[in-house]
């Protein structure tokens, strides 16, 4: 059935917008009566852009995870699934989410289940969250897998909120900081060492250091910033051969620090997927290809392959990751005592919250270490560039008093 864009009055006499399922205009308005609203405006929405814009824009975390939230309500109230979809699309804010909900309502109302529908939106629904709501389909407990991936959800959300501000942070400072060097060293230093051209004197090496740096930025600086943006924008194109960006992800993990917090982010997350998957009803082997889908990482992305292979070849899992040397030991460990007690859905929850939990500490400490640091190298900057302009005013006051 078509949707429609409406706007009406509620029984309050507040203006109201949003989108209704009907077979024709006149259900539509006969529809929104019911729910005692006026309608004042109604649009039929054209399906193939809104499927459309659907297929090419992402919903954030936050909306899908309150969306999850409030359809697991409604479920485990036993109403309809048709039903608690038509409620949660009418309730969220985000217009694509809204059209989404709607669409996956139609393929229900066609008689395909929900994760059926929602693999029609990658973009929206990530593959672990179609493989659980599968599951939790074929195994009645639909309510309660929603519930674990609306924190899921969450706690996926808080991961990347925490690596996003420990990685911005420092670039914003490093570019503010610079950007105020650059302007000092184009438009202050020249101008006050112009003063001492005139005395004939021999200028201080610092100081024609920093005129050199200046007569740089004036003359080379928006090229160099042209050339900056360029060269960022061809690294982007070239990052899209999966065989270099395999390269380059393998170069990151040798990095002293970077390959470490890098190391411990992916098997965050792969514990975290992994665990939420065998909770929700998932087999291991189904757990392991979604998850592999998770991993940024190309070079530990490969391993993680290598591994379920040797899984589905009947090799235990923590021997595997054992063998594989990039993941942390006392992770592996965990893993390998749940095998052994035949809890491994439980014992990979305790790996992946003992990660997290490092992972924070280690983000944290990381942190504090880079702002001083920055700041040190930043004040020695400036230090250098004030010295250079006293020096010659004590030199030329030397050479006064002789």
């Amino acid at each position: 059935m078509p949707f429609f864009d409406y706007q009406a009055f509620a029984a309050n006499g507040r203006k109201k917008s949003g989108s209704i399922e009907a077979e024709s205009q006149r259900s539509a308005r006969q529809l929104l009566r019911d729910q005692l609203l006026v309608p004042i405006e109604l649009r039929a929405q054209q399906q193939k852009s809104s499927s459309q814009k659907s297929h090419n824009r992402r919903v954030p975390n936050k909306d899908i995870a309150l969306f999850t939230q409030q359809f697991a309500a409604l479920v485990q109230s036993n109403i309809p699934l048709e039903e608690s979809l038509q409620v949660v699309a009418s309730q969220t804010r985000n217009k694509n989410l809204q059209i989404t909900l709607q669409q996956v309502r139609a393929k229900v109302l066609e008689g395909y289940s929900v994760a059926d529908g929602m693999r029609d939106h990658p973009k929206v629904f990530s593959p672990v969250f179609q493989a659980l709501v599968q599951a939790g389909e074929h195994t009645g407990e639909l309510s309660q897998v929603l519930l674990k991936l609306a924190d899921y959800t969450e706690r996926s959300q808080k991961l990347r909120n925490t690596v996003v501000q420990a990685t911005v942070y420092p670039m914003v400072l490093t570019v503010v900081a610079f950007s105020i060097i650059s302007l000092l060293m184009a438009f202050v230093v020249p101008k006050v060492v112009q003063q001492f051209e005139g005395t004939g004197q021999t200028l201080p090496l610092l100081t024609k250091i920093m005129i050199s740096c200046s007569h740089f930025i004036l003359n080379y600086g928006l090229w160099l910033a042209l050339a900056t943006v360029v060269f960022g924008i061809l690294c982007h194109y070239l990052l899209k051969n999966e065989q270099l960006l395999y390269k380059v992800h393998r170069f990151f993990l040798k990095l002293p620090v970077a390959g470490y917090l890098i190391i411990n982010l992916e098997t965050t997350r792969l514990l975290g997927t992994l665990s939420i998957m065998l909770n929700g009803g998932s087999a291991l082997l189904e757990a392991l290809l979604v998850s592999s889908n998770t991993i940024h990482n190309r070079r530990i992305r490969g391993i993680l392959m290598e591994v379920t292979e040797q899984v589905k070849a009947g090799q235990l899992l923590s021997k595997m990751l054992g063998n594989a040397k990039i993941f942390p030991p006392i992770s592996v460990y965990i893993v390998a005592n749940g095998e052994h007690s035949g809890k491994l859905a439980k014992a990979l929850e305790q790996a992946a919250q003992q990660q997290e939990n490092e992972l924070n500490n280690s983000i944290g400490i990381a942190t504090k270490l880079i702002e001083p640091i920055l700041m040190l190298v930043f004040g020695l900057l400036v230090f250098a560039i004030v010295l250079a302009i006293l020096l010659p005013i004590l030199q030329m006051n030397n050479f006064n008093n002789i």
